[in-house]
This record gives C-alpha cells, sequence and structure tokens, in this order.
C-alpha cells in the first residue's frame, strides 16, 4: 500500500510494483499529492496497465538495438530497417529518453525531413517511427505514443493536396521504342528483357531472379507461360534457407544462389563441409551478395504468355547466357540493378545519348534516340503500364490483380475467381497490344493529361 515520507521540504511517496518491490518517486508539494500519486500507480498495477515511468529514461537508441534484434522480417525489409535507423532516425533520436520524446519534436524534425527527402522516404520514416514507440508502449516503457494519430486533423495552415498522376508509364508503342534502344546498346537479351517486363508486368527483382527452369515453353500456342517464383536481390546482410530433404551445400548454391560453386562459402559460413549430410530443417546462413529469395509479399503466380514473348524466351534459353538465370548481366553474372545499371544503362534508354567512340575499358556506342513521354520513368513504370494496358482492355478486376501478384480484400477476394478462360484472353490482349505497336500510326510524346483523358 502506498505510504508517504517527508523530504526536506518536499514529500516522497513509496508504491508496490508489480513483482513485489517498492518504487518511489519525489517532488511532491504536499503529502496528498503524493499519495494520491502513488496509488493511482498501485491501481494501474491492479489494472495491469501500469507503466514504470523510469522505463521512460531508456534511450531510443537502446531500445532500438533490442528492438532490431527481436523483429521477424525478409532480408530485404531487415536491411531497410537498419538502413533507415542509422541514416536518419538515430542521428536526431540515439541518446534522447523515449519518455522525453514529444509531438511537438516529433512534428518539428518530421517538417525538416519533408524539407530534404521526398514524400515516399519521409512516409517510410514515419512508419518505421511509429513502429518503434508503438511496441515501446506494449513494452509498457512508455504509457502512450507520442506520435500524432494519422488521423487526427492538423493544425495550422491548409496544405493542398496535388492530386495529379504524375507516375510515368509507357504506351506499347513507347515500351516497343526503349525495347529497341535497348538492343541497339546491349543486344537481343536486353530488348527482351524490356519486353518481359512490359508484357508480365514482373517487377524488377523478379526479372533478375526469373530462372531458366521457370520458364514452360513447350506445347500449345496459349499454352506456354512461366512461373514467378523468386526475385534476386543483393543482401548486405545474410539471409537463412531451412534445408529441405535431400538438399546439399551444392543444391542450396544453385537454388538460392545461382551459382553451384558457391558451395564452399556456404559450408564455411556454417561451419560444415562441402559434402557434409545436411539436417532437414536446419536452419543455414546464405553468404552475403546475390541471392534468390520469395516475390514480395509472396506473390508467387504463373503467367499465361503472350505468343510472340513465349517465342522471344525460347530463342534466349537456346542462347544460354547463364546456367541458371534468363536475365544475366552484361558479363554473365546476376544482375545488380545500381547506381551503374542506371547510368549506363536505363538512362540511356528513355533520354537518348550522342554517340560515343571507343574509350579505354569502354566499346564505342551509338547514338540513340530518345523516347518522348517516358524521360523520367523507373523500370517499375513498366509494370504500371501493364495493369494500364489490362484495365484499358476491359479484363476481369480479379484475373488483373492475379496476374500482378495482388490480393483482392473482402468479399471479392473470397468469392471471384480467375478461369482459364480469363487467362487467355489476357494473352490474346498481350499480342494484340504488341501486333499493334509494330505500327507507326500511335502518337508519343503527347501531353499527359491529353492523353489519358483521349
Amino acid at each position: 500500500m502506498a505510504y508517504a515520507e517527508k523530504r526536506g521540504k518536499t514529500w516522497r511517496v513509496r508504491y508496490q510494483l508489480p513483482d513485489g518491490r517498492y518504487d518511489s518517486e519525489s517532488g511532491f508539494e504536499t503529502k496528498q499529492d503524493a499519495l494520491d500519486h502513488g496509488r493511482a500507480q498501485e491501481t494501474d498495477v491492479q489494472r495491469k496497465v501500469f507503466v514504470n515511468p523510469k522505463d521512460g529514461r531508456q534511450t531510443l537508441g537502446s531500445w532500438a538495438k533490442e528492438w532490431v534484434e527481436v523483429m521477424d522480417v525478409a532480408e530485404t525489409s531487415d536491411r531497410t530497417y537498419h538502413s533507415r535507423l542509422n541514416a536518419v532516425i538515430l542521428p536526431k533520436w540515439k541518446d534522447t529518453p523515449l519518455g522525453d520524446i514529444t509531438a511537438t519534436a516529433y512534428k518539428a524534425w518530421r517538417n525538416k525531413l519533408a524539407d530534404e527527402f521526398s514524400k515516399n522516404y519521409v512516409d517510410g520514416i514515419e512508419g518505421m517511427m511509429r513502429m518503434l514507440l508503438d511496441d515501446a508502449v506494449e513494452e509498457r516503457l512508455i504509457p502512450f505514443n507520442p506520435m500524432p494519430a494519422k488521423a487526427k486533423r492538423r493544425r495550422g495552415r491548409h496544405a493542398p493536396v496535388d492530386t495529379e498522376d504524375t507516375y510515368v508509364w509507357p504506351t506499347p508503342r513507347q515500351a516497343l521504342l526503349v525495347a529497341e534502344n535497348a538492343r541497339a546498346l546491349r543486344g537481343d537479351q536486353w530488348y527482351l528483357m524490356i519486353l518481359a517486363m512490359a508484357y508480365t508486368g514482373m517487377r524488377m527483382g523478379e526479372i533478375a531472379g526469373l530462372r531458366r527452369d521457370q520458364l514452360r515453353l513447350l506445347g500449345l500456342e496459349y499454352g506456354r507461360h512461366l512461373r514467378v517464383q523468386w526475385q534476386g536481390q543483393w543482401l548486405s546482410t545474410n539471409a537463412k534457407h531451412e534445408v529441405a530433404k535431400g538438399e546439399t551445400c551444392e543444391s542450396i548454391a544453385e537454388l538460392r544462389l545461382a551459382d553451384p560453386t558457391r558451395a564452399g562459402e556456404i559450408a564455411e559460413l556454417n561451419e560444415t563441409e562441402v559434402g557434409a549430410r545436411l539436417r532437414i530443417k536446419r536452419k543455414l546462413l546464405l553468404p552475403k551478395g546475390f541471392t534468390l529469395m520469395p516475390p514480395k509479399y509472396s506473390s508467387y503466380r504463373t503467367l499465361i504468355l503472350p505468343p510472340f514473348l513465349a517465342d522471344l524466351l525460347a530463342e534466349q534459353l537456346a542462347a544460354k547466357a547463364h546456367d541458371t538465370l534468363v536475365f544475366p548481366s552484361q558479363r554473365g553474372r546476376p544482375l545488380r540493378v545500381d547506381d551503374q545499371f542506371y547510368g549506363r544503362f536505363w538512362h540511356p534508354l528513355l533520354n537518348g545519348q550522342e554517340e560515343e567512340p571507343k574509350r579505354r575499358g569502354r566499346p564505342a556506342q551509338q547514338a540513340l534516340p530518345k523516347v518522348a513521354g517516358v524521360e523520367e520513368m523507373v523500370p517499375h513504370g513498366t509494370r504500371h503500364g501493364h495493369k494500364v494496358w489490362l484495365d484499358g482492355q476491359g479484363h476481369p478486376r480479379v484475373a488483373v490483380e492475379e496476374r500482378m501478384g495482388h490480393k483482392l480484400k473482402g468479399v471479392e477476394g473470397t468469392y471471384s475467381h480467375t478461369s482459364p478462360e480469363m487467362e487467355l484472353a489476357i494473352a490474346q490482349g498481350l499480342q494484340k497490344l504488341w501486333e499493334a505497336s509494330q505500327g507507326a500510326e500511335e502518337k508519343v510524346g503527347e501531353d499527359w493529361a491529353h492523353r489519358r483523358s483521349g
């Protein structure tokens, strides 16, 4: 039971904690103030909502270190969390006690971030900070999350929202022109890669991780398909692999690293021998670098191919540019989408380039024309374009979303299903778009608003 003690000119209260021990707080002007506070704390203990005020003295940096160690997320998310923590959150809040973070201080910090970074990046930082503090509340380190609720109305000047859709995606004709630039720059494989992105809607990582054994290119004209099973990512942390029956270091290296010669790296990292028998369900660490991982949101899916694309993919397999991957880099290694990829390959496809003579260590480059209207497009824009094309042809929503790897929510997601006829219609529609793109009638580079209104 709480009781008060005189301490100089102020009062101190002692109250019982959930574990039976007593804690104390000082500085109350009257005995009654001290008792009221102590009894309120003991009431919270009985209601099992007690938060020890002293726990709020733990710094955010200390809490973040504990938090990331217990987070069970995919390797790509783990990399993102560490990056955002180290680059933005910890420099500001590392030494700040959790209990000292206020809504006002947070909003001032967020406004500063908004001036320095893009909206998407700031939203990601805010989401991570919210998770950090929500979990601190759940652990009863602080009584509430000081971040303003998302739905709460803000005070101050109204900030107008720009509702114009500025995301850049290509028409079928523009996709073809970009692909033709890719072929002129690097050859047939890169021409096909652009078309595969545009006519399957696959993410860039899924293209980089597309294995040869995921393609089924024999059979009926409209029966050929590919399976989205992996995404290829370059990781700075160690991914994990659960051993299945009969797997070896070599087979795991071929499956997850697309390179059986890296079996020795797996063996060394896990303190075993390359030829050792591996226990089923053992968790192995994989070496850093290129790794094949499940697709984003576990969006496994089978995509029926339009005939022209199936034919081109069959030619690519026959060329055998890589033993495992369909789209390797120029040097025959797993594809890495980094600054060099954008600077030397992607941007010239869209914005064109002038002819360049042969230089030391770099071959001559031919002139490329600019593809008007898509100068600011990123690789993911081809995925947006794919969905726009399918929506424009009026295909059922359930079939379109399934092809994109999305899951419909609610009743529609429960009772809607994609039939073989729907999949066939999509492939036939894509084939028609491809054939139409061969003509020169379609105008490109029109004003975006005019093109969309049309």
